[in-house]
């Protein structure tokens, strides 16, 4: 058996960068709040396709790609925004280890 290992960095206590780490995280809290909220007004023309969350809207694209550049596009000062993939398929996912 393989040890891990990893390694432990001092992270800069700078105020500005904290504040700018909690406001992003603040962005992708309130985008995530919103599509669960508004999830299901997406569907079915969401699934097997990306949908890009920026700025409390939704944009829904053939790629990862154009889902990201949407969202810099419409909203570039949204640093929470995320792109999710929606699975076409319903029911139990099945994940393995093969070693």
């Amino acid at each position: 058996m393989e040890k891990l290992q990893f390694t432990i960095e001092e992270v800069n206590d700078d105020p500005v960068e904290s504040a700018r780490i909690q406001a992003a995280h603040d962005q992708l809290v309130r985008n995530s709040h919103w599509l669960q909220d508004h999830g299901a007004e997406l569907l079915p023309q969401a699934l097997g396709k990306f949908v890009a969350v920026a700025g409390q809207e939704a944009f829904v694209a053939q790629t990862p790609e154009e889902a990201w550049a949407w969202a810099r596009k419409k909203h570039p000062e949204d640093r929470g925004a995320f792109v999710e993939y929606v699975r076409p398929e319903k029911g139990p996912r099945m994940y393995g280890n093969r070693r």
